[in-house]
């Protein structure tokens, strides 16, 4: 078992912790078996869980990769579990010759719808390696401009903007002209992670109504779960949230206070791919919708994530991705492409991606040698994100919520 830290471009994005720092950790596992079956994974790169993947290692050198759950119960560790799980099922999936949807149970879709995941931000610092738009963006217009290139590039179809950074009537602005550059029928999504009060979001979603947008729900638009329930007692949107319902135990409550309506899976913190399904079998049984979360990652991960939404019946949103904005990667034939918004599931053996051992290695050498942006939990991102505002003037930078 290896556990390969690596440091990949990603551009300051902006949300309302802070922006993005230009180098991000992830972690690569990659499992060997004694034939020489190698299965991977991917989850975040911050200490904590490195050190969690590295203390495991006594614990999987030597298992049978088709008897994991033991392994979960001795690790207590969703998200070390998550990578682990995932680079197990890849080594099954090759073993048998079977693509990981179907040890899920098969797959319900042939391709996977994904959104736009749109943000201000500040300018790439190097816009000749950017991914996609390295301009600045900071106000509505320029956000629109930036909606057009995803659009052009890569089909999509949903459109999700990442708010809670500039003033509520200026994010409601952009709202406004995106469905007027993309069609009233255009599905919109806003994700201002809790910087809105109780109050601002029922004004905010009653001018909404006005505008005639189409928006499928307001994604964690105040800073607690009690506030959500107070907010869906007040709007007839849909209310969705990764950040209040984010482990099996969080969910009796959000259902016993109607407080979402909308749950956004992940893998990598709910306990793997099987982890995945699990919440999308609790989801249905309380009639709770369910989408996919992200946050900044690279090929394996986005495999993974569309080999598990492949095998989700609930999953009824195009799911969330940060992988256009991605420069580098560390599979094969990357990157993985998005046609009219969609990824075809693969049908091959495992995830159907392989490590490009060259890039693994040399992103690995960057984190070796850089400082970079790894977190796995609220607090530690918002601390990062903080550091992050101090790379671009902002030292004095308070993340304090609700902000408007």
């Amino acid at each position: 078992m290896e556990v390969i830290p690596v440091a990949h471009r990603e551009p300051p994005l902006r949300n309302s912790w802070g922006a993005h720092s230009e180098l991000a950790a992830r972690t690569i596992v990659r499992l060997v078996t004694e034939d020489g079956t190698v299965g991977v994974g991917e989850t975040y790169g911050d200490d904590q869980v490195i050190d969690g993947l590295e203390r495991a290692k006594e614990m999987v050198v030597g298992m049978n990769p088709y008897e994991r759950r033991p392994l979960a119960f001795r690790l207590q560790d969703n998200m070390v579990y998550g990578a682990i799980e995932t680079a197990l099922l890849d080594i099954v999936g090759k073993a048998t010759g079977q693509p990981v949807h179907s040890l899920l149970g098969g797959k319900v879709r042939d391709e996977v719808e994904f959104s736009a995941y749109l943000f201000y931000k500040y300018a790439d610092s190097d816009p000749e390696t950017a991914a996609i738009a390295p301009q600045e963006v900071l106000s509505p217009e320029a956000l629109v401009e930036e909606a057009r290139e995803f659009v052009d590039r890569h089909g999509f179809e949903v459109l999700k903007l990442k708010g809670g950074v500039l003033e509520p009537d200026r994010e409601l602005r952009t709202l406004k002209l995106l469905s007027d550059e993309f069609g009233r029928e255009t599905p919109l999504r806003i994700d201002p992670n809790g910087a809105w009060s109780v109050e601002t979001s029922i004004e905010i979603a009653r001018r909404l109504r006005e505008m005639e947008a189409t928006v499928q729900f307001l994604e964690d638009p105040v800073p607690s779960m009690n506030a959500h329930a107070r907010l869906k007692r007040q709007v007839d949107y849909p209310v969705a949230t990764n950040m209040f319902v984010t482990e099996f135990d969080e969910i009796a409550p959000a259902v016993d206070t109607d407080a979402v309506d909308v749950i956004l899976s992940d893998h990598h913190y709910w306990g793997g791919l099987t982890g995945n399904l699990r919440l999308d079998h609790v989801a249905r049984t309380f009639d709770l919708g369910v989408g996919m979360h992200s946050n900044s990652h690279l090929g394996v991960s986005m495999a993974a994530m569309a080999q598990s939404a492949a095998a989700m019946p609930t999953v009824r949103y195009a799911c969330d991705t940060h992988y256009p904005w991605m420069a580098d990667d560390v599979i094969q034939d990357a990157p993985i492409e998005f046609e009219d918004g969609a990824i075809e599931v693969s049908d091959e053996p495992g995830l159907g991606v392989d490590l490009d051992m060259d890039s693994v290695d040399r992103l690995h050498e960057r984190y070796s040698e850089s400082e970079t942006l790894g977190y796995s939990t609220v607090d530690s991102m918002a601390a990062e994100y903080a550091d992050g505002m101090a790379d671009v003037g902002r030292s004095d930078w308070l993340p304090n919520k609700p902000r408007w």
